[in-house]
């Protein structure tokens, strides 16, 4: 196997993508691609299932292995697009662009083509303690790993995403929830006789740093942060505001416990007469240095580029949250292309990086790397936090 990509290799890569880009795939509509991958699968050999995740929707497994080692999964759908010819994949030099070419049909076809290679080598994925996963709903719900993670309870997972072929080994929990301001309603032109809610809003969002989010600390996500990204309040302009909802997310890092996490804004809302209604709230995680799994990502990436990946976070929920939470996993964030361009319309990625992707997980999948995987201890007890929805 040779590192840099062949011409063959990138017309193939090129091909493979821009199908699937072609695909619209929000989330929610993700039937075109779902038959599509299945029937790329077939037309190579490979074993292929479906696994149910909300009711009408469908993942894929590719793989046959009763109770795999490895997961390495890669989602179907996308966000829903705001612009013109989104699912127009246009290529430039050696560069892919269109709507899902990081996130994460760049991810999906370098699963694919690992697939296809190793079977042309001779090699039956069936008899490898390891699958390739392709889950629905990423964008919204998380179901489609959810019920892979159940499905398969791989003993380490990989979620792929966009870290330029860096190793995502920690990420952020979070917790989103609607914060209601109450106050008393009134005449505009007699505000004193009222509470205003708005303004009682207004000073909660002022006082956010006084929740002491920055002593938990990461060397690597950085501090715990709160955010308020809406804001909704008012019924008419002569009146005087008795409810100000905000939505507020918490940025968790490793350390930050979930339960004191929800207790400490609850208690801080209450402060200027606010209520916390939670929407979700997961728990970070972060795999260990000497992890099997981040060790043989480490090798095999090494083997085929030059470089050791670097160890980066991911301030973001993936489909890695749902393999540690619901599958006891071992997980981590890995993949082709840049995540910085991904639900704009310069999302875009190198066909290059692709096909190395591809190949690491060829490596991934050797009998010697394999091996390691088998041989690591049993599953490791993993704190299961239950995404809130």
């Amino acid at each position: 196997m040779t590192a840099e990509p062949t011409a063959a290799e990138l017309e193939e890569a090129t091909a493979l993508l821009s199908g699937l880009v072609s695909i619209y795939s929000p989330s929610g509509g993700e039937g075109r691609i779902v038959d599509h991958v299945e029937q790329l699968c077939q037309a190579d050999g490979l074993s292929v299932r479906r696994v149910p995740a909300e009711v009408g929707r469908e993942s894929l497994v590719v793989g046959a292995y009763p109770e795999p080692v490895l997961a390495i999964a890669a989602h179907l759908d996308t966000i829903t697009p705001t612009w013109p010819e989104a699912t127009a994949p246009r290529v430039e030099g050696g560069t892919l662009h269109g709507l899902g070419s990081v996130d994460d049909k760049g991810g999906v076809a370098a699963c694919l083509l690992a697939a296809r290679w190793l079977a042309r080598d001779g090699v039956s994925l069936d008899d490898l303690p390891a699958v390739f996963a392709f889950p629905v709903d990423e964008e919204t719900g998380g179901s489609g790993s959810r019920s892979l993670a159940i499905d398969l309870s791989p003993r380490f997972a990989i979620a792929l995403e966009g870290t330029g072929l860096d190793a995502g080994v920690v990420e952020c929990g979070d917790l989103e929830g609607l914060v209601h301001v109450r106050g008393v309603s009134a005449h505009g032109a007699l505000a004193e006789l009222g509470e205003n809610a708005a303004h009682a809003a207004a000073k909660l969002i002022a006082s956010l740093d006084d929740l002491g989010l920055d002593a938990h600390q990461h060397p690597i996500l950085g501090k715990s942060l709160a955010s308020v990204t809406e804001v909704a309040t008012g019924d008419g302009m002569n009146v005087v505001p008795d409810v100000c909802t905000l939505r507020l997310r918490v940025r968790m890092v490793p350390g930050q416990d979930l339960a004191a996490t929800i207790a400490e804004v609850e208690s801080f809302a209450d402060r200027f007469g606010g209520e916390l209604q939670m929407v979700e709230g997961t728990a970070p995680f972060e795999l260990p240095a000497d992890s099997p799994l981040r060790l043989a990502v480490d090798d095999a990436t090494e083997s085929l580029t030059g470089r050791r990946p670097e160890p980066i976070g991911v301030p973001s929920w993936t489909d890695a949250h749902n393999f540690v939470d619901f599958g006891g996993a071992q997980a981590m964030v890995f993949g082709p292309g840049s995540i910085e361009t991904a639900h704009t319309p310069a999302e875009h990625i190198e066909i290059s990086q692709v096909v190395s992707c591809a190949k690491i997980f060829m490596e991934l999948l050797s009998p010697h790397s394999l091996e390691k995987l088998t041989a690591a201890d049993p599953r490791p007890d993993q704190p299961r936090y239950r995404r809130a929805r």
